[in-house]
């Protein structure tokens, strides 16, 4: 192996089957959210699924967990500011909401509404989502803070929506997603606390 080549670790088969839940969920819906399903898209044979996953409750859990984890590393690699600014939470929110858009991306923004959606009848999948606001939220109020300007929850809450609503109007609503040169010109307004 040359300098600078980084050995990319194995999947395990937990993180193996918590992807192929959201691709599965993403592709299909909750209708066709089944154990047989996540099995095949795994490859890893019939039952597979079931050592890590006995129950629908807890591959919900799984997929709801992988949604989370890598939306964070798309955050993170967009909303690491030094400072928070109009034109840098602009610039990282555009960045977030094409990224989040992308093919590579998307499948899981689609995911995330049918896991919204078994929230309504599920619990713990509704204080896992709670949860995840709550601190987006507090990240919000806290950099809004720092950049001197007023932040009360309502105002962060309001920033969170809007980021949500238009990943869930470029991905989920619409004929056609808007025209790439428009999310600028939506982000300024929604970030026009800063």
């Amino acid at each position: 192996m040359s300098d600078g080549e980084t050995v990319e670790k194995p999947r395990s088969r937990r993180s193996l089957i918590a992807a192929a839940a959201v691709q599965v969920l993403a592709e299909r819906g909750p209708r066709g959210f089944t154990h047989r399903a996540v099995d095949q898209a795994t490859g890893l044979g019939a039952g597979a699924v079931n050592y890590h996953a006995p129950d629908r409750a807890t591959l919900l859990s799984l997929a709801l967990d992988e949604v989370f984890r890598r939306d964070l590393e798309v955050a993170g690699r967009h909303f690491a500011l030094d400072t928070w600014h109009h034109d840098a939470v602009v610039d990282a929110v555009v960045g977030f909401v094409r990224d989040m858009c992308s093919d590579e991306h998307r499948g899981r923004v689609v995911a995330r509404h049918h896991l919204l959606g078994e929230g309504l009848v599920r619990p713990e999948l509704k204080a896992a989502f709670d949860a995840q606001l709550a601190a987006f939220v507090g990240l919000v109020s806290s950099k809004m803070s720092e950049a001197g300007y007023p932040a009360t929850v309502a105002s962060a809450e309001l920033f969170a929506m809007s980021v949500d609503g238009l990943l869930t109007r470029q991905v989920v609503i619409g004929v056609e997603p808007l025209a790439d040169e428009e999310i600028p010109r939506i982000v300024s307004i929604i970030a026009r606390r800063w």
